[in-house]
């Protein structure tokens, strides 16, 4: 999977290497933010609980 910003930034999601254009933080309620080290753009992601 890939995490593209508007701004050209991409980042491959692999679970063997770490991330390098973005900042992900946890805000608790099942939302991750990933945060562009480039442009500073956020970007929501929702977790599904099973």
């Amino acid at each position: 999977m890939k995490l593209i910003c508007k701004c050209g930034n991409i980042e491959d999601l692999t679970t063997d290497n770490k991330t390098e254009n973005f900042e992900f933080k946890n805000c608790d309620d099942g939302t991750i933010l990933a945060v562009c080290k480039k442009c500073n753009e956020v970007i929501f992601i929702k977790l599904k609980n099973r």
